[in-house]
């Protein structure tokens, strides 16, 4: 499964660590304030025959001042990456009811309908996709589909290998490729969904469809509604109705015969 790797999950790990400017900051000022006591102690008792060296205790100021100035820099980072987090949330609200497009490996069932890709990084000798429900089930298998690289699209139209027309939600996409040799080659999934709800935490935007919910950085494109509009079914009661419109029977072709043999009497 695809991640995406931004300034947001930096900031999240660093706050769960316990290693965000608040937490460095707190740390800095007690290790200050230890090292000024230890230094005061020491002047105070120094041999006045050997005073102490300056130059040593000079240098480490110096470096805690430049400590204390990254922990400045990176408050103002953190102010940055929470105003772009607030406006990613205003942003993902125009998402509603909107098709999205995004890397997964969940596939959102929605009103019986569901639309994915795969991306294949070689040619393969062998392409299995199918997918699974929630209980780990192989519910459908694909057959025929493409092996050659590059993205290709398929669509479900909710049904299981029996026929039977499955619930809507979140499922599992599989999707395994090798090459002649036997090696796997790396395949990205990406899904097709109308977006139903947003949601935000405080530390990560995520966009609904359906059961399955995505990081918003993990959106690739926005598109029309009809993307997610399934194919009109075939009505085969169309074929029989067009072939009954005509004169099977020939009595129109009938009269027109008799029509004209009457004409050349006359």
């Amino acid at each position: 499964m695809t991640t995406s790797v931004s300034g947001l999950d930096v900031l999240t790990n660093a706050q769960t660590s316990g290693k965000d400017s608040a937490s460095s900051k707190t740390q800095l000022f007690d290790d200050m304030e230890a090292f000024l006591y230890l230094l005061t102690q020491q002047l105070k008792y120094q041999d006045p025959l050997d005073p102490m060296d300056t130059s040593e205790y000079t240098n480490q100021l110096v470096q805690y001042a430049q400590v204390e100035q990254s922990i400045q820099s990176n408050e103002y980072l953190e102010t940055i990456v929470a105003q772009n987090v607030n406006a990613m949330a205003t942003q993902a609200i125009s998402y509603m009811d909107q098709t999205v497009q995004a890397l997964s490996d969940y596939l959102p069932l929605q009103d019986g309908y569901a639309k994915f890709s795969y991306i294949l990084g070689a040619d393969a000798a062998s392409c299995v996709v199918a997918i699974r429900d929630s209980a780990g089930n192989y519910v459908k298998t694909f057959t025929g589909v493409e092996q050659s690289a590059g993205r290709h699209e398929l669509e479900w139209d909710g049904k299981d290998n029996n026929g039977n027309k499955l619930e809507d939600g979140a499922y599992v996409l599989v999707v395994t490729a090798v090459d002649a040799s036997g090696s796997t080659i790396e395949v990205q999934k990406t899904v097709f969904g109308k977006v139903t709800g947003v949601a935000y935490d405080g530390d990560v935007v995520a966009v609904g469809m359906g059961e399955v919910a995505v990081d918003m950085n993990s959106v690739l494109a926005v598109h029309d509604k009809s993307e997610l509009t399934p194919p009109p079914a075939e009505n085969p009661g169309d074929t029989d109705e067009d072939a009954g419109s005509g004169d099977s029977d020939g009595s129109g072709d009938a009269g027109d015969s008799d029509d004209s043999a009457e004409q050349a009497r006359l």
